[in-house]
């Protein structure tokens, strides 16, 4: 064998090692692609699902992250809540929670994401996204992120979370209108885009407060 072909081949086996640390099976390349594919996963055991629940979250876990929820949603899927952790001073500020979702018949791609940027002085937390796309959408996953975003700001007591409804999402604005109020924000539209807030009224949160440090 050629060096080339030997260093070619030693390349393969190191790529070959990290995915099975990433995927924990021999599968490892034939899951990437389906990952990169956003095609279904699926399950470890064949309609056991709490197997793969319990194999998933250890998956989280293993890469350091950490499991904030496990739900179960009206479509009967398990719903796994979990926080991505870096190690890094960045962790605490910018903050991204993903959704992985489970059903009996496969793992569902891509996970829905949410970057929230906390601003710990003026006990404030932004959302910069909340991204579920294509099958996801109108399914529940978007009131189960909300929910964990209000958990993670009383036990931060933040007083203040506020964000955008972008121009991308104005062929639908009634929808997300209704689904902030229905969280208890504020929704201020205007043509082509929008603002929400929410007011921790347990903390005495104002609206007079945020907008003296905001604008």
């Amino acid at each position: 064998m050629k060096d080339e072909d030997r260093s070619i081949d030693e390349e393969k086996l190191k790529i070959m090692d990290v995915l099975k640390g990433l995927f924990g099976s021999s599968d490892s390349l034939d899951e990437l692609k389906l990952i990169r594919n956003y095609k279904p996963i699926p399950l470890k055991q064949k309609g056991d699902i709490e197997y793969e629940v319990k194999y998933q979250s250890s998956q989280i876990e293993g890469e350091g992250h950490r499991i904030l929820n496990v739900v179960t949603n009206k479509h009967n899927e398990r719903v796994i809540v979990y926080r991505l952790n870096y190690g890094d001073d960045r962790d605490d500020i910018n903050i991204n929670l993903r959704i992985r979702i489970i059903t009996n018949k496969c793992v569902k791609l891509p996970d829905p994401n949410i970057y929230l940027h906390v601003f710990q002085e003026d006990q404030h937390i932004q959302i910069a996204d909340i991204r579920i796309e294509g099958a996801h959408v109108n399914r529940g996953y978007g009131s189960i992120a909300m929910n964990e975003i209000l958990k993670l700001a009383r036990q931060l007591e933040i007083k203040f979370i506020d964000g955008w409804i972008s121009r991308v999402d104005w062929d639908h604005i009634d929808r997300s209108a209704h689904f902030y109020r229905k969280f208890g924000f504020d929704v201020e539209l205007k043509e082509g885009s929008g603002k929400i807030l929410w007011l921790n009224e347990e903390l005495g949160a104002t609206r007079e407060e945020f907008e003296s440090f905001a604008n």
